[in-house]
C-alpha cells in the first residue's frame, strides 16, 4: 500500500509542477486511470482489513466463552 501511495504522490507532483510536460505528451487520461484503480485498490485493502480485524474479535470472543463454558462444566462435576 505504501508503493501506492508513493506512486501517488510522484503522480500529484507530476501534475502539478509539471503540467506542461503532461499536456505536451497527452498524459492526463492515463495518470487518471492510474489514479482511480489505486484508489479503488486501497478501497478493497481497507475493506479486507476491517474484514480480518471483525473475524479476530469474534474468534478471540469464541475462545473466551469456550473457556467459560469449560469452567462452569468443570465446576459442577
Amino acid at each position: 500500500m505504501l508503493t501506492w501511495i508513493v506512486i501517488m504522490l510522484l503522480m500529484g507532483l507530476l501534475l502539478l509542477f509539471g503540467t506542461d510536460y503532461v499536456v505536451a505528451n497527452n498524459l492526463l487520461n492515463p495518470i487518471g486511470i492510474v489514479i482511480t484503480l489505486i484508489c479503488v485498490g486501497i478501497g478493497i485493502r481497507m475493506a479486507a482489513l476491517r474484514r480480518k480485524g471483525g473475524r479476530e474479535k469474534l474468534s478471540s470472543r469464541i475462545k473466551e466463552l469456550e473457556d467459560k463454558i469449560k469452567e462452569l462444566t468443570e465446576g459442577k462435576a
